[in-house]
């Protein structure tokens, strides 16, 4: 039948019309199916008894406690869905204790979809009409934008289609408004866009939830500002690092939702995976030593198990990783955790934005150095956390070769006698002033050839003045001081250690002269025969609360005998000291020879060598004589390079000053223009080619 020319328009545009509501009707039924299976996901994960429950940040801090027994919470619920242990009118601003209420919740959520007993049901309703009664707030806005958020939302995911009008209408009308953060960056913009999410998924609103997971997908990146740095450290209020704060959060996050995504159309991109793996893999697992974190990584949060609690973390992350990543291989391989055959973990890594370098070797040894200057902010206090930690990255030093060294010793630790550090000790660590001022000096940074290390810097802060490096070597931390100076030098000391006693300490003196220590499976070696070294034992008991006052109810006092070894400062405005993990007494005695001789421990220049080994800190332009063989440069810079057959090979160096484009180097006859790096990478170490 032939229809009217007319007539086919119409038909024409018709069938069109309805081609186009067929698609878009198996479009918008497409992106139902794929928002109720990642809610299901969603939902699986936060009922379930694995870590992954929930943000792992949370567990960090002892805040909230994920393995008790939701019975007991049940039956000491009382009739107006309140608990007689929290304080309501607690105002703390770390440890905030009515946040708790939800948390407590979200364990009977989980025990009554197991057991399907309505009396859990009818009492998870109770509780929450006790919380939008009274809606809880805090002083700290963190509590009040993300924590209450996340843990409100995440409570109403839960209970699914069980959820009362009245506890919708309170998240609907009160929290979302209250999700958005202003100018939110790093990890805090992850915090809210992850409630945005959980919101999303409630309302099965499949716009919102991409819209939320292309905001997660935006922040994963290499920066400069607050995130994952070049070198795979992590920032956060500024140039500080928050590796094991923040940054262990981020990664906690950002793997619940990768998980929660995987195999549908909002999974991440692999690229975005792959950063959040690389920053776990090159960063984060280097600072875990016999399963805890290393005390400087931690961050401000220095609470009992703070280290314990990061190791297991991270591990539990990595187990998530392999989930998504099968080719992860030796990449998730973590000192004190059961690892495959043949995966090794060693080396000297460099995280030059942080200021922070750590040498490592698996079962053996973890040494670490932390400072701070003109590009990186020293630690912060905040919200009665990190109370007397103002001079924990003036250089503190630690050498751990058991794990058990500082394992919780911040509570009874004398905070102006941090290991490595140079301190009046007559000042007060948790002090207005101290806080106030920081490293005024332009030259602090580090060179890493990836196998040995330089850490140095010209320090000067409360009327303290030192020229301070260390050298990562042959499992040896090397330690120079020179141009040690201050008004009043009577209480002046630089703490070479300061450890719980364990064992016996043995000292002596080598044929040299040299004084040596023993003590627990490390040797101290003073090279400088002029050193007052003074050491004394003690015994110390002290509460959490003097270095974080949020009380966690699991921060019992702390006690022990800690021995310190220091040096004085009052006659003598040097130092040289070396500590060497994995040393006995007989060895000692026997006359170990560690191989290592001082070039140079001046304001201008410190040098060493050991093995095949020449590392130097040009904290001016010089030159130094070395084997017949003469290494200049023009400008500031550190350097490390090998001898091999009378040559001078395998040469970095580094710009700690970060104003230099260019280096004029010359070693012998050898003569190079190292261009160093630029941008983003100013202060890293580069090769010189030779």
């Amino acid at each position: 039948m032939n229809l009217p020319h007319k007539n086919t328009k119409v038909l024409v545009l018709f069938i069109c019309s309805l081609l186009g509501m067929v698609k878009a009707y198996s479009q918008t039924n497409n992106t139902d199916a794929v928002i109720k299976d990642i809610h299901k996901h969603c939902r699986q994960m936060l009922l379930s008894d694995t870590v992954y429950a929930t943000e792992r940040g949370l567990q960090l801090t002892e805040d909230i406690k994920y393995n008790t027994n939701a019975a007991s919470y049940l039956k000491t619920l009382t009739a107006e869905g309140s608990w007689g242990d929290i304080s309501y009118k607690n105002q703390t601003r770390g440890a905030w204790a009515p946040a708790g209420h939800l948390y407590r919740i979200l364990l009977l959520g989980r025990a009554y979809f197991k057991n399907n007993d309505p009396a859990y049901l009818a009492a998870i309703h109770k509780a929450l009409r006790f919380w939008i009664k009274n809606d809880f707030k805090c002083e700290n806005w963190w509590h009040n934008n993300i924590n209450v958020p996340f843990a409100y939302s995440s409570i109403i995911l839960q209970l699914g289609d069980k959820a009362e009008t009245d506890e919708l209408d309170f998240l609907n009308n009160v929290i979302v408004k209250r999700i958005p953060v202003h100018a939110a960056t790093g990890q805090n913009l992850i915090w809210q866009l992850d409630n945005e999410a959980r919101v999303a998924l409630i309302h099965n609103d499949y716009a919102a939830f991409a819209k939320a997971i292309a905001g997660m997908q935006g922040v994963i990146t290499v920066t400069t500002g607050e995130g994952i740095q070049p070198d795979n450290s992590f920032h956060q209020h500024g140039a500080m690092m928050q590796v094991g704060n923040y940054g262990l959060s981020f990664v906690n996050s950002l793997l619940f939702w990768m998980s929660v995504t995987d195999h549908s159309p909002l999974a991440f991109d692999k690229v975005k995976q792959q950063i959040v793996f690389d920053y776990c893999a090159d960063g984060l697992r280097w600072t875990i030593f016999k399963g805890a974190m290393d005390i400087p990584a931690i961050g401000r949060q220095l609470r009992k198990n703070a280290a314990v609690k990061r190791g297991i973390n991270l591990h539990e992350d990595f187990n998530l990783i392999r989930s998504l990543d099968h080719s992860y291989q030796c990449r998730d391989v973590i000192d004190g955790f059961d690892y495959p055959s043949g995966c090794k973990l060693a080396g000297n890594k460099g995280f030059w934005r942080s200021d922070y370098m750590v040498q490592l070797k698996k079962d053996h040894y973890l040494m670490s150095v932390k400072m701070h200057g003109p590009f990186v902010k020293r630690l912060e206090s905040i919200n009665s956390e990190n109370l007397k930690g103002a001079f924990i990255n003036d250089g503190l030093a630690l050498v751990q070769s058991n794990g058990k060294e500082y394992r919780d010793i911040e509570a009874i630790w004398n905070w102006t006698m941090l290991p490595g550090t140079t301190c009046d000790t007559t000042v007060d660590p948790g002090g207005k002033k101290a806080f106030a001022t920081g490293n005024t000096s332009t030259f602090v940074g580090q060179v890493s050839n990836g196998a040995e290390g330089i850490s140095a810097m010209d320090y000067s802060r409360m009327d303290v003045k030192a020229h301070k490096s260390y050298f990562f070597v042959d499992d040896m931390l090397i330690a120079l001081g020179a141009g040690i100076a201050s008004a009043d030098k009577k209480n002046l000391v630089t703490t070479v250690d300061q450890s719980f006693h364990t064992g016996v300490l043995i000292s002596g003196k080598n044929k040299n002269g040299q004084e040596w220590l023993c003590h627990d499976g490390k040797a101290y070696y003073f090279l400088d025969n002029t050193e007052s070294v003074k050491t004394k034992t003690e015994y110390r008991n002290g509460g959490w609360e003097g270095v974080n006052n949020n009380d966690t109810g699991d921060d019992k006092p702390s006690a022990g005998n800690i021995v310190t070894t220091y040096i004085e400062h009052s006659k003598n405005n040097n130092y040289a000291y070396l500590i060497k993990p994995g040393v006995n007494v007989k060895q000692l005695q026997a006359g170990l020879n560690t191989g290592v001789k001082i070039l140079a421990n001046t304001t201008r220049m410190q040098a060493i060598a050991t093995g095949n080994n020449i590392m130097i800190v040009f904290y001016h332009p010089g030159s130094i004589t070395v084997n017949h063989t003469t290494i200049k440069t023009d400008k500031p810079c550190q350097f490390i390079c090998k001898k091999n057959r009378n040559k001078l090979s395998n040469v970095w160096v580094s710009d700690p000053t970060r104003q230099q484009d260019a280096i004029n180097l010359s070693i012998g006859k050898i003569i190079r223009q190292v261009k160093l790096p630029m941008g983003d990478y100013k202060g890293s170490s580069v090769k010189v080619t030779q």
